[in-house]
């Protein structure tokens, strides 16, 4: 076991449950079993490995709020590292260097988001030779930190202009983004809003709600769900059908835990029934979430993979014409730092690839600033560095997403996951987020559909206020943003 040392001017800096948050990853960013707790006045990060690596920090950042940054590639020394220099040293080489891709691929850059950029090279070099003084060099490594994020969202934003603007001038984009429904059938009015926002909606078709009573399926919510979208003229989402958590399942599959046989079967015979009644009338089957992260059962990793595959098998022997997808849930597998998981999402994804069984393309689920059930909020050029490592086998992926829009409690919610909220210096902290990432996933020829994880937060829902709809069932400001990149960037 290994270990990085590191003094810090602000402890505070370091945010709330930050600790057991902080993390060590190596070249391909999946992190290694991690623990970081205080010696006196030092941060001591101790990993499973030796290696050198990237230590990753949710870190309070002036103007921004939390984000996830880490530091350049770090190996142990006996002298213990300056946390600040290292986050800022870190932010600004990704920033640098995704900068040069963008340019490489002849996207231009404005003057004055250079200028900013290199604003945060001075101070992050005052910082980094003023490490004698350590106060002086933290404080100067913050400043660089929030100009760095700043030119980094700044050019984020023009980059994903940009790749719009270049996607409309060969074909309109063909983008599908939308909302899944939940297990309640919306109001008119709430669908009348809708059908202006969206050109796809996920019918989650919950087994839980289907079959409460075992053999007894009831249909009713999904068949009018399902009508409505149709007579709208939405394309369909159907699924996820297995869903890899105890809230996937009804309650009554609980006599099932421990007999993997038995409870593949009746997973399998719910699949068919699904497939079978729905088949031709769908246009995407989303067929299974939360692989990765599920703990459905107390099934293992390679018998979650295999039902997968005993699903995927399934839905292409009864409809072979409509499109496949898995979804992975914390796509950056954050979660892997305090778990004994084997398998990071990535290797997950290859697995099925390599078996060839017909998997369409790939999701990843990304509720952000939710704590532990979710991510930690990033830099929104992190989105991009992930899509690309998503894009290595060519498939294309569909994206579901949701975040807080507020930080108070909501009853109506059962995760009881802490919040963070994108930035807490805004009256619309949701929409924020939703304006910096909706432009980059439309702006980026993989990205095919994209979904909003939760409509509303007027009926029992997961994650708290991470809804389109508030507690009163009135539109919140994400839906109109929505709206208006419907009607300005889609077909």
């Amino acid at each position: 076991m290994g270990q990085i040392r590191f003094r810090l001017h602000d402890r505070d800096r370091i945010a709330t449950g930050g600790l057991e948050r902080i993390y060590v990853a190596g070249l391909e960013e999946i992190p290694w079993s991690t623990r970081a707790h205080w010696d006196d006045d030092l941060l001591v990060v101790q990993r499973s490995v030796s290696d050198s690596g990237n230590v990753y920090v949710p870190w309070k950042i002036d103007g921004h709020g939390t984000r996830v940054l880490n530091t350049a590639t770090l190996m142990e020394r006996e002298r213990p590292y300056l946390l600040e220099v290292e986050l800022a040293r870190g932010l600004i080489q990704r920033i640098r260097n995704r900068l040069f891709i963008w340019e490489m691929q002849g996207y231009e850059v404005a003057s004055e988001f250079k200028e900013l950029l290199q604003a945060a090279t001075r101070e992050f070099a005052l910082a980094a030779t003023s490490q004698n003084e350590p106060a002086e060099a933290a404080v100067a490594a913050n400043r660089a930190i929030v100009s760095g994020l700043t030119a980094s969202e700044n050019l984020t934003a023009e980059y994903a202009q940009q790749s719009i603007n270049a996607r409309q001038q060969q074909t309109p984009v063909s983008t599908l983004m939308g909302v899944s429904l939940g297990e309640v059938t919306p109001c008119v009015e709430i669908r009348r809003q809708l059908v202006d926002a969206c050109n796809i909606v996920q019918l989650p078709i919950s087994w839980r709600s289907i079959e409460q009573r075992e053999g007894k399926r009831d249909w009713k919510t999904t068949d009018t769900q399902l009508a409505w979208a149709q007579k709208a003229g939405l394309k369909v989402a159907a699924g996820p059908l297995l869903r890899m958590d105890d809230w996937g399942m009804p309650d009554w599959m609980v006599l099932w835990e421990g007999d993997f046989d038995n409870l593949a079967n009746l997973m399998l015979e719910h699949v068919k029934a699904v497939v079978s009644r729905y088949a031709g009338r769908v246009h995407l089957w989303h067929v299974s979430s939360r692989v990765n992260t599920g703990k459905l059962l107390g099934l293992e990793e390679e018998q979650r993979l295999h039902l997968v595959a005993q699903t995927l098998n399934v839905v292409r022997q009864i409809d072979s014409r409509t499109p496949t997808v898995v979804s992975f849930d914390q796509p950056w597998a954050e979660y892997m730092a305090c778990k004994d998981d084997d398998l990071a999402p990535l290797h997950y994804a290859d697995a099925l690839v390599r078996a060839d069984l017909g998997v369409s393309g790939f999701g990843l689920e990304i509720n952000a600033g939710f704590f532990p059930s979710g991510s930690g909020h990033r830099a929104t050029f992190e989105l991009g560095r992930l899509l690309d490592r998503w894009s290595i086998w060519g498939l294309p992926l569909m994206i579901n997403l949701s975040t807080a829009s507020a930080a108070a409690a909501d009853p109506q919610a059962r995760s009881t996951s802490a919040i963070e909220l994108a930035n807490i210096n805004t009256d619309n902290p949701q929409r924020d987020w939703a304006s910096a990432v909706l432009p980059l996933l439309l702006a980026r020829n993989t990205v095919q559909v994209i979904l909003w994880n939760q409509l509303t937060d007027s009926k029992p829902h997961e994650f708290p206020h991470a809804g389109l709809f508030d507690a009163q069932q009135q539109a919140k400001p994400s839906l109109t943003l929505m709206r208006d990149l419907r009607k300005s960037c889609l077909m």
